[in-house]
């Protein structure tokens, strides 16, 4: 009868495997790269204190002690065999095929929705998120993100980390979003750090100025002020060259309410945007924009630059007094 407590019935095929040394330096790689492993928070929340301690496993002997740590400690079982089917996957890699993990699964009767959560938690600690994974190697026929996000997002999973499983989506896939944003929009988690929600509306806004916009407002009222700088802050600054034009002309024909246009000044005129570049261009075109016309020729006063298509300021003054005509003294 199978028995996961014993080393030897988990390992059966070969009872004195190990990790391979390449497996060893890619794990500890990996762990420094994003700042830990998720598969150590799973041991954590078993109890077990620093899990860097015994993972990765450098001979047979460090295997058969993290098994040995892993089974006394007081977490429920089907806990244990979730992390030991983790380390068979480890094992199966170099091999192309699932033969261990699969057999173990089979054996210790562990529930589809644990087996299939391991697995995304596997890719993820792997680095595996990036659309094209450098220095990709062939795994179990198929070893992308895209796999790792279906995992994590199976209707049978409650979620798990999803502030943390967030963060590395995002920070760690910068070229391309969309992942991240189906993670975040299939699950639909309530996230609860500060850094999470800011990874989450950084993904948005490089997405969608509009979107992102609309998604600020519907947060807590206190963390909706931190948001919409946030938003303006990554259009004006971190906006790549193509695209910053169309954005920012987004950005401005947003329908603020009348204290999201208070922020708006505010913050680029006097808090943290004031040295963005551009920050009173925009802020005279937003004015311009919503027809506040005397308070753009007051605020434009003084401005200089290059004419551009034969048009600088003092041009477009003159245009807007001419339009305004005896209103411009009232």
């Amino acid at each position: 009868m199978f028995n996961f407590q014993s080393f030897e019935d988990v390992f059966e095929s070969d009872p004195e495997c190990s990790f391979d040394e390449d497996a060893v330096k890619e794990i500890e790689s990996n762990r420094k790269t994003y700042e830990g492993l998720f598969v150590e928070k799973v041991m954590k929340l078993m109890g077990i204190k620093r899990p860097s301690k015994y993972y990765p496993p450098k001979s047979n002997a460090d295997l058969r002690n993290l098994h040995k740590v892993l089974i006394e400690t007081t977490a429920a079982d089907h806990h244990k065999i979730s992390v030991l089917y983790y380390l068979l996957l480890h094992l199966d890699y170099p091999t192309g095929e699932r033969r261990l993990s699969v057999a173990f699964e089979r054996k210790s009767s562990l529930p589809n929705k644990y087996s299939t959560y391991m697995k995304g938690l596997w890719h993820l600690d792997r680095g595996e998120f990036a659309v094209c994974p450098p220095n990709p190697r062939p795994l179990f026929k198929a070893n992308t993100f895209q796999d790792a996000v279906q995992y994590l997002t199976h209707p049978s999973l409650i979620p798990t980390f999803p502030d943390e499983i967030l963060e590395v989506l995002v920070r760690y896939s910068t070229k391309d979003l969309t992942l991240a944003l189906a993670y975040y929009y299939t699950i639909q988690p309530s996230l609860t750090s500060n850094r999470a929600i800011e990874c989450l509306i950084s993904a948005i806004a490089r997405n969608s100025v509009t979107e992102a916009f609309y998604f600020s407002r519907s947060q807590p009222q206190h963390t909706q002020r931190h948001m919409f700088e946030m938003i303006t802050s990554l259009v004006l600054h971190n906006s790549p060259a193509q695209t910053i034009a169309d954005r920012s002309v987004e950005l401005i024909n947003l329908p603020f309410s009348e204290v999201e246009e208070a922020w708006f000044e505010e913050y680029l005129l006097q808090g943290e945007g004031v040295g963005i570049k551009k920050a009173r261009d925009t802020v005279l075109m937003r004015r311009i924009g919503t027809g506040k016309f005397k308070e753009s020729m007051a605020f434009g006063k003084g401005l200089t630059g290059r004419a551009i298509n034969g048009l600088d300021w003092n041009g477009l003054s003159n245009a807007v007094k001419d339009g305004l005509g005896p209103r411009a003294k009232v």
